[in-house]
């Protein structure tokens, strides 16, 4: 496989508009029209609409800035005070990656949680996103539009070089991991719509997973490896599908008319949360992998989104949408005690785990433009990751 450098692209603009399969599904005609040339939005899936929750005081601490919070109660989600957590022996030590953008160039910052910045990668004109750590943590895929060209690229963290894995005039984009780390499952409209295929790490052994005159979306490894779910509208709506590793034994595991989506798997590999508009608008719902036990876990006015499960499988992460502006929010896993972690001005979103499931990193537009903050689950102990005027997006933590 030829590695490379990502090359400059010459008089690019990037423009970030939100990839979210919210607007996949509701507004799929005019998307699919596009789908050769939507730019997404690495402002991320945390929405654009203004709001105003909380104050916010920066003091600097030990070169790292540190939030006070005072917060305004979110209607019907708690806001009191939980028990404090006593801090993570791990914590100090994580790492987190994230995309940046930054006079015109565009990439990849690895830092530690401290605010060190270990190491700025594959930075040019060319637009990325949707950056994924590998199990092992030993590289980060991520797709990058080179030349007005979308595909997927691997960096090693070690050395800082770059692959590139796929390689056609169509858009290969949005990449994910299987769970030992042998192989990238990612979407492509080489066939004329999209459809997922897999590879391996080296890009190798391309193999089409679905073979489908619908979309095909969204590939997510269970854990456990035997399975990835995925969406498509191949039934007449968007729905969420189950196959093994090998394209076969396709199961349809939800049959509403309305849209289900953002589809992501427990740790036990025993449960599916997602977003389902079957009440009216998007809600957050879980069931088996089998697609029974279907359980309803938010009712809320807002918009409730992007599931994501906690290392530990106890609790869910969500972005909701309850006052305007997005905010992340955690609940156990049956739906019960959601509280807010955020409820900042603007908007705050795309969440990730750390490894002990004691902290998140999350991005916001609050003070204006993009950055990267972790936040432990009191919404307390709030640090500013990012650089100042790095425009920051999408973070995601080191396994």
């Amino acid at each position: 496989m030829n590695r490379q450098n990502i090359a400059q692209t010459q008089n690019t603009k990037p423009k970030w508009k939100v990839i979210s399969l919210f607007f996949l599904t509701v507004a799929f005609s005019a998307w699919l029209m596009a789908a050769c040339s939507t730019d997404l939005n690495l402002a991320g899936a945390a929405g654009a609409a203004p709001g105003a929750q909380e104050t916010l005081i920066a003091q600097e601490l030990s070169a790292t800035p540190v939030l006070h919070v005072e917060v305004t109660p979110i209607p019907g989600i708690e806001n009191t005070p939980q028990p404090v957590l006593e801090p993570s022996p791990t914590a100090p030590d994580g790492t987190i990656a994230y995309m940046s953008k930054q006079n015109g160039q565009t990439g990849l910052v690895v830092a530690g949680v401290d605010g060190s910045q270990a190491m700025s990668i594959a930075q040019d004109g060319a637009e990325k996103n949707n950056p994924v750590w590998s199990p092992d943590g030993q590289q980060i895929a991520f797709a990058a539009n080179v030349n007005d060209n979308w595909d997927v690229y691997v960096v090693n963290i070690n050395d800082g070089i770059v692959t590139r894995l796929t390689d056609t005039p169509s858009k290969d984009w949005l990449p994910s991991w299987s769970s030992d780390g042998n192989m990238i499952t990612f979407e492509s409209f080489r066939d004329g719509d999209f459809e997922l295929y897999r590879m391996d790490r080296n890009g190798g052994n391309l193999f089409r997973l679905t073979n489908n005159p619908a979309w095909d979306a969204h590939p997510v490894w269970s854990l456990d490896g035997q399975w990835i779910a995925f969406v498509s509208n191949r039934d007449g709506s968007s729905d969420i599908y189950r196959m093994d590793g090998n394209g076969n034994n396709v199961q349809r595991l939800t049959t509403e008319t309305t849209p289900d989506a953002s589809p992501a798997w427990s740790p036990d590999s025993q449960w599916i949360a997602f977003t389902s508009w079957r009440d009216g608008n998007p809600e957050i719902y879980r069931m088996r992998i089998d697609g029974s036990d279907v359980q309803r876990l938010t009712n809320n006015n807002g918009r409730d989104d992007y599931p994501l499960w906690s290392p530990d499988g106890q609790s869910i992460l969500y972005i909701s949408g309850e006052v305007g502006s997005e905010n992340v929010i955690v609940m156990n896993a049956d739906g019960s005690s959601a509280r807010a972690l955020t409820t900042a001005p603007g908007n705050n979103g795309t969440p990730s785990w750390s490894p002990d499931g004691r902290y998140l990193a999350f991005q916001t537009n609050r003070s204006g433009s993009n950055e990267i903050y972790i936040t432990d689950l009191n919404g307390g102990n709030i640090r500013l990751i990012s650089l100042p005027g790095q425009d920051a997006s999408e973070p995601v933590w080191k396994p």
